[in-house]
């Protein structure tokens, strides 16, 4: 069965095509992702900006062209957390009908189970327990399970955009702005790992989204998806990553690495959200997926269809 899942996240939007038998993705025909920044301004006027909206409908009307010419049996996208925040949802959910791309809000009973099945969707059904982190524009989700289940997950408003727009006044960011946002993300993080994992034994960490992705980019000189799932990054380079991008404006971090256009701004803060989250579940690395939200929707498509 092809089906099309779109994950309509605070940074970017992605559109995943698969072909999905016996409850596994066994063939992807086409996975594209835009950088549209939705989450613009979100922060400071809780509502979508007119800007954002017109980088969202231009980029759901490619996704719908290649809808078109894959004809997917279903098609579904599931916005994040920066339509969780605004007060003109609506706004986005009309430019769905006008392109006939079905738009819904994650549910958040099922967030946790649909991220994780997407992020993991590729490894093996053991029994490790992993945790996946999942670093979004406006949100930090932290999942824990193995193949047979998720034991929990807990989403936190701290993701790339957001703690851009609230804690960097210039980039580069003064020391003291740096030192602050670290602050926030252990005030933020610490009580959620710690009430997630208690006596839980985690075997391998997982990240997903944009900013793990990036910087294994960043290392191997270019995207390439075989490359880039399983890659592992140590905290060391982490660390060495975040000193090389600190002092340098978000041009320049383009021109010197060749970080993405759309994400030269917010690296920095998502660097410090895995970093410090990497931490406090007491790690010194984190395996590298490409997979995400979108092969969990995906997935999660599948087993209501299975069910009727």
């Amino acid at each position: 069965m092809k089906l099309a899942a779109l994950d309509l996240g605070t940074n970017s939007f992605l559109c995943l095509i698969a072909e999905v038998k016996n409850g596994k993705i066994t063939k992807i025909e086409s996975d594209e992702v835009e950088i549209v920044r939705l989450g613009q301004g979100v922060q400071q006027s809780k509502k979508f900006h007119p800007d954002a909206l017109s980088r969202a409908e231009a980029c759901l009307q490619k996704f719908r062209k290649t809808i078109d010419r894959e004809k997917p049996q279903q098609v579904l996208a599931m916005a994040t957390s920066a339509a969780r925040d605004v007060s003109n949802a609506e706004a986005l959910f009309e430019i769905g009908r006008k392109l006939n791309i079905p738009i819904e809000i994650i549910p958040g009973n099922r967030e946790a189970d649909i991220t994780f099945s997407g992020a993991v969707s590729a490894y093996p059904d053991d029994q490790k327990v992993r945790a996946v982190i999942d670093i979004g524009g406006g949100s930090t989700e932290v999942i824990v399970g193995n193949s047979e289940r998720v034991f929990g997950g807990e989403s936190v408003d701290i993701g790339g955009v957001r703690l851009t727009e609230m804690f960097f006044s210039q980039q580069p960011p003064p020391v003291k702005q740096v030192r602050e946002l670290i602050q926030y993300i252990e005030k933020k993080m610490q009580p959620t790992i710690e009430g997630l994992v208690g006596n839980l034994k985690i075997d391998e960490l997982v990240a997903v989204a944009g900013t793990p992705t990036e910087i294994a980019a960043i290392i191997q000189g270019g995207f390439d998806r075989d490359k880039i799932d399983g890659f592992i990054l140590t905290q060391e380079a982490l660390e060495g990553w975040r000193k090389c991008l600190e002092p340098l404006t978000p041009q320049e971090r383009i021109e010197k690495y060749g970080v993405n256009p759309g994400r030269a701004d917010i690296l920095l803060a998502g660097i410090l959200i895995l970093q410090t989250t990497v931490r406090l579940l007491n790690f010194r690395q984190v395996s590298v997926s490409t997979r995400g939200v979108r092969h969990g929707v995906i997935l999660e498509m599948f087993r209501k269809i299975s069910i009727r």
